[in-house]
């Protein structure tokens, strides 16, 4: 009785492992599409990371923060300013929404 237990319990941290570095790949990916200009598919690789696994406060700012840059890179402003300010009211005490205040104040 205790071999299945055991099995699942080794299978689920497995696939714990697998989205964990499927979103730690995802983040390293999109960060090099980003600097190439691809923002295209900068957006699908943050996507692919937030879908990876539940996430820190930190990671999520931190995508958002990637997703708002991208999102200027192709002419929206609109959308980055958004996001910016979603940095600025629900992660103000991380570096992204230091950056993002900084970002919206013009500097």
């Amino acid at each position: 009785m205790k071999s299945p237990i055991i099995a699942l319990l080794a299978v689920t941290l497995s696939l714990g492992a697998c989205a964990s570095l499927i979103q730690t790949a995802s983040i390293s990916e999109a960060y090099k599409h980003y600097q190439r200009e691809q923002y295209d598919r900068t957006l699908e690789l943050i996507t692919q990371a937030e879908n990876a696994e539940a996430m820190s406060d930190e990671t999520k700012a931190e995508l958002t923060y990637l997703k708002a840059m991208t999102y200027e890179g192709l002419g929206d402003g609109e959308t980055a300013n958004t996001l910016y300010e979603y940095l600025a009211q629900e992660h103000s005490n991380s570096q992204y929404g230091y950056m993002a205040i900084k970002k919206l104040n013009g500097n």
